[in-house]
């Protein structure tokens, strides 16, 4: 092609701009009360699974993506008997006093089942899976809670728009293993929601 037609060419097609693709906003979410009552199964219902309530109260909480969740390990527990905290990107998450209780039980069952498999694992996963040598599945720990009647998707939503109303988008994405990108977008939407509160209380 000569300098001419390339000239043209260039004029005809020009920069072409493809939109980025939006991202629909969050819209599983559950009531306070739904929320309050699993978390009330979490710690209380000793009929659960330990590790079904131990994750449990750690997403309806926390919001913690269950890919975060399952490359914690025993030595991510830091315990000083005083208070118990999580080692999370190298933050430290304390932890309520009775979902304390729950983490210090799980990393005790699974410290004493590592000590016994040491042959077939180097790491001390919190949440085994069936191969000692393997964290839990996070599809398989997604469906174990739903059989258990704690719903993760809406838990974790909730935790999470209650988290980034006081938290700036660097620490909640470190907390709940989340990018950055998606962490300053749930700041958004709980800084329209408390704007859009506020706003109603104005007219009343």
């Amino acid at each position: 092609m000569d300098d001419e037609g390339a000239h043209l060419t260039t004029f005809f097609v020009g920069e072409l701009e493809v939109p980025r693709a939006r991202i629909a906003a969050p819209s599983v979410f559950m009531t306070d009360e739904e929320q309050t009552e699993q978390l009330h199964r979490c710690l209380g219902d000793d009929s659960l699974p330990l590790d079904v309530r131990t994750a449990g109260a750690l997403t309806l909480l926390f919001g913690l993506q269950h890919t975060k969740l399952l490359e914690l390990t025993v030595r991510d527990v830091i315990d000083d008997n005083a208070m118990v905290a999580l080692n999370l990107a190298g933050r430290r998450l304390p932890l309520p006093p009775e979902v304390a209780r729950l983490v210090r039980a799980q990393r005790d069952q699974c410290q004493t089942r590592w000590q016994l498999d040491q042959t077939a694992s180097t790491t001390p996963w919190l949440f085994p899976g069936q191969e000692p040598a393997r964290p839990l599945g996070a599809t398989y720990l997604n469906l174990k809670l739903r059989r258990h009647g704690i719903a993760p998707h809406a838990g974790r939503n909730n935790a999470r728009l209650a988290l980034a109303t006081d938290l700036p988008a660097s620490v909640l994405a470190d907390f709940t293993g989340t990018s950055i990108s998606n962490a300053t977008r749930w700041t958004g939407y709980a800084r329209r929601d408390w704007l859009d509160y506020i706003a109603s209380r104005a007219r009343v």
